[in-house]
């Protein structure tokens, strides 16, 4: 049987909103209640119900990391980088950790808009781009729209080894000068 918020309360005899503020780290609890609470998680194994918190939250633990070719070291270690920065200085029960999920474009234009697609429908907290892509003017403006829906839904973007999109305020740029470095 499935464990849920509301056993976790019990155990621990407070609110199910105590203990969502517990999980979540995002309001002041008394130690000795948050103690209480996590000691109830841990004896009941409570994990949390990803879909369902993402709904209430309109966001998720997840980050989307696109990259070209995920057999070229570059982008291994990079993705590898990212993974490591991600949810660092976090609060929670998983300390702002969050799933990072590659997902290999092949350099397809497509399967790139494919993947942001999938992305926005999951909530991803964040979407990270590197490196290039095939980009004529139709796949650069579809993918400026995808990012702007992104962001405008509170998805952090970030542009890795890209340019970065014009008139976007919404998105981040790390740009490489491979010429010069």
């Amino acid at each position: 049987m499935t464990v849920t918020l509301a056993d976790v309360a019990a155990r621990a005899g407070v609110s199910p909103a105590t203990v969502s503020r517990v999980l979540n780290g995002n309001y002041p609890v008394a130690a000795s209640t948050r103690e209480r609470v996590l000691r109830a998680v841990d004896e009941l194994d409570y994990v949390l119900n990803g879909p369902a918190s993402s709904l209430a939250a309109a966001t998720s633990d997840l980050v989307g990391v696109l990259v070209n070719d995920i057999a070229d070291p570059f982008f291994g270690i990079m993705a590898g980088a990212a993974q490591s920065a991600i949810g660092e200085g976090g609060t929670g029960r998983g300390g702002g950790e969050k799933l990072a999920v590659v997902c290999n474009t092949g350099g397809s234009p497509e399967r790139e808009l494919t993947y942001l697609t999938l992305l926005q429908r999951q909530r991803a907290a964040a979407v990270i781009l590197m490196g290039g892509s095939l980009e004529g003017p139709e796949h650069l403006a579809a993918t400026t729209a995808k990012l702007a829906k992104l962001a405008e839904a509170g998805t952090r973007v970030v542009l890795c080894g890209r340019p970065p999109v014009d008139g976007d305020a919404h998105t981040a740029a790390l740009v490489f000068d491979n010429r010069t470095g």
